[in-house]
């Protein structure tokens, strides 16, 4: 008498596994069958700042323009970098400049996710610099402040 072996309940379970052509498959699977998956994770960078967070001006003590406001456009933001370089800031040192009708410097942050107020402790090195760079006489410029 032969004895038949009873298959266990995995065994019964799971269906036999099935080769290219249909037939039951031998040994472990083929490295061209196994598949690979890749995951590619997207991290949102945080918006832009708006300008009015990024600009910070000086005003002056009386309101009139200046008469060198393209130079002091033209050349202070250069002025501002080595300042800033010479306190080893280490925030970006890119700056637009603007100088309105009415004799007020406007520095704008040209990096998009530095605010203003990150600046603050270089208010008055920067305003020292300025009224040194174009002094005005009677009516120099006041303290940076955030826009």
């Amino acid at each position: 008498m032969t004895s038949k072996a009873t298959p266990t309940y995995a065994q019964a379970a799971a269906p036999p596994a099935k080769g290219k052509n249909g037939h039951q498959a031998k040994g472990p699977a083929s490295a061209s069958s196994v598949a690979v998956v890749s995951v590619q994770v997207f991290v949102k960078s945080p918006p832009p700042l708006p300008q009015a967070v990024r600009r910070f001006f000086a005003s002056r003590t009386t309101f009139e323009p200046h008469p060198e406001a393209l130079k002091i456009a033209a050349h202070f933001p250069d002025i501002a970098a080595s300042v800033l370089r010479e306190a080893n800031c280490s925030l970006p040192l890119s700056f637009t400049c603007t100088v309105n009708d009415k004799g007020s410097v406007s520095l704008l942050g040209t990096n998009l996710h530095t605010p203003a107020s990150a600046y603050t402790p270089y208010f008055t090195p920067l305003t020292s610099r300025l009224n040194k760079a174009s002094p005005i006489g009677n009516s120099p410029w006041d303290i940076f402040k955030p826009a």
